[in-house]
């Protein structure tokens, strides 16, 4: 018995590969959902493995090209575009839907995180709380050549927006024209309130970076939304 429990951790992992490598290579049948494998489907309800297809989806341009593709997001890829002073963008998209009015460049990985945030988590939080849709999500910009807290001092390390990797809400115009700002309704307990709280909380399983009020005085009127490095929810 006591041989056994020693070789138990080896034939855990031998098990664990075989059942990857029957996974990868389809040799094991397992719905799409369920295999990490599988290629991130943009309608599907979000599961545990959501984040895991999501990370390694954004990580390489095709897919991510092919998963945005597949979304309702309104977009055109644009050529890569390096300032040489750590600004521009690479594997970046134009995102020209009327949602998200005025169009912003964004990078393929964030746009894929746009979309999946809007699809499964804003739309679902408006209708839970007012039964109307979002029309438009009110934004204050993409791309923006600065460094973090739009300081220029040296050693200042640059912002995300610098490499069009960030994206920032202020606020949302609901599909009777009620308007919802980050800005005035974030304080109180009232229903716009708590639908910010979840837009903000659900943002968090799509994006790396998520920033509100409740970070500092500089996110009391917008959301800050971005693609990494750091995982970041506040």
């Amino acid at each position: 018995m006591s041989r056994v429990i020693r070789l138990l951790p080896a034939l855990l992992i031998a098990a664990a590969g075989l059942a990857a490598w029957a996974l990868h290579s389809g040799r094991l049948a397992v719905p799409p959902h369920w295999n990490p494998w599988a290629p991130l489907d943009m309608a599907a309800p979000p599961n545990w493995l959501t984040r895991y297809k999501l990370d390694r989806t954004a990580s390489d341009p095709a897919l991510c090209s092919t998963a945005l593709a597949g979304s309702t997001l309104e977009h055109t890829p644009l050529p890569d575009n390096d300032t040489g002073d750590g600004c521009g963008w690479e594997a970046a998209v134009r995102v020209a839907d009327a949602r998200f009015a005025p169009a912003f460049t964004l990078t393929c990985s964030a746009a894929l995180s746009l979309a999946m945030w809007e699809r499964h988590a804003l739309q679902p939080a408006a209708q839970t709380h007012f039964g109307q849709p979002v029309a438009r999500v009110e934004h204050v910009g993409s791309y923006a050549c600065r460094n973090v807290r739009s300081a220029s001092g040296e050693g200042e390390r640059r912002s995300e927006h610098a490499t069009a990797n960030a994206f920032d809400v202020a606020g949302f115009r609901l599909g009777n024209g009620r308007r919802i700002s980050v800005l005035n309704h974030w304080p109180g307990d009232g229903p716009e309130a708590a639908f910010l709280r979840e837009a903000r909380d659900g943002a968090c399983r799509f994006f790396k970076g998520t920033l509100s009020p409740d970070y500092n005085a500089a996110h009391r009127d917008h959301f800050h939304l971005d693609g990494g490095p750091y995982r970041l929810c506040r």
